[in-house]
């Protein structure tokens, strides 16, 4: 964790520690002298309260909105009109501008077309495949070593890791390897020229059944952070949705929470985004409140999230 985040949360536990002190006695004139000190009394025990994750983020949104945090690891301020006179320079392979403009000032956005069809539908194959063959995991199962705040009783899916330089002896499936080459490739080409990416990037399967409509409960990806050094947090968030012929009553869908600021409201309506196949959704990992909708079929997504 970065120093910069670490102090937010350091100051967010001590402003909330000293708004809960009761007021000293208006009749006390001081505090107790040493001769009231006894020292076989036993000594009180501080006890710490341990806050969840929900409330961690509500308390560093209050501090300052999360969108502001992430927007200053863009290199530029992107909504200038001297920023978009200067589009040709951007040099992006596969994101149109507009795509970039969005997730500087909403936080989120969503394209389309920009995978074949038919490596689109040789994934969504390659994925059941995998399924069938057991290559994932229940979510929930998984041990929290890596991210012990988060409550994986609020998901319902099943997963698995990907790497994109897999050894010769371990290939993925070509379509699926495919799209990971363009999340390795032109993607991530696109946002590092936008935003400082120093980390790693994970990239994961999911599968949600439709037994018992399959959800994943309202949650972020990462803690808000602007430190253009730190390589812990996720940055960025990308989703590539593998379901063709996807309709209303399939559910399933990407619900995205509206955002509210001190000094008015911005986004403040909640938006869903159908999951339909070929269709990218990024998002900044730490700014954006995000839920899946319980799915009523089988509901396959690629995502990468790059630090």
């Amino acid at each position: 964790m970065s120093d910069a985040l670490e102090s937010r949360i350091l100051k967010a536990a001590t402003t909330t520690a000293i708004e809960e002190l009761p007021e000293f006695p208006d009749n006390k004139s001081d505090l107790p002298s040493d001769y009231e000190y006894d020292p076989n009394e036993e000594e009180e025990i501080e006890e710490v309260e341990e806050i969840d994750e929900n409330d961690l983020l509500k308390y560093l949104d209050e501090q300052e909105n999360p969108l502001y945090i992430a927007q200053r690891l863009f290199y530029k301020e992107v909504n200038t009109t001297a920023s978009q006179a200067t589009f040709p320079t951007w040099k992006l392979e596969c994101l149109p501008c507009k795509t970039i403009e969005d997730l500087y000032g909403h936080g989120w956005a969503t394209v389309d077309g920009l995978i074949d069809l038919m490596v689109l539908k040789g994934a969504r194959a390659e994925a059941e495949s995998l399924s069938k063959e057991g290559a994932f995991t229940r979510a929930s199962n998984l041990a929290n070593s890596d991210d012990p705040f988060r409550d994986h009783t609020a998901r319902d899916d099943w997963i698995t890791w990907l790497d994109p330089t897999s050894s010769s002896d371990k290939k993925n499936p070509p379509n699926l390897q495919a799209i990971l080459d363009f999340f390795n490739g032109p993607l991530h080409h696109d946002l590092s020229r936008m935003i400082r990416l120093r980390g790693k990037t994970e990239y994961q399967l999911a599968h949600y059944k439709p037994e018992n409509g399959a959800r994943y409960e309202r949650h972020r990806d990462a803690f808000p952070t602007d430190d253009p050094e730190d390589t812990q947090q996720r940055r960025v968030t990308a989703i590539m949705y593998l379901n063709p012929g996807w309709t209303q009553r399939d559910g399933g869908e990407l619900k995205i929470y509206g955002q509210a600021d001190g000094h008015g409201l911005i986004d403040a309506a909640d938006r869903t985004v159908p999951p339909m196949l070929g269709r990218l959704v990024i998002f900044l990992s730490g700014v954006v409140d995000h839920a899946v909708l319980p799915s009523n079929m089988d509901r396959y997504a690629l995502t990468a999230w790059m630090r």
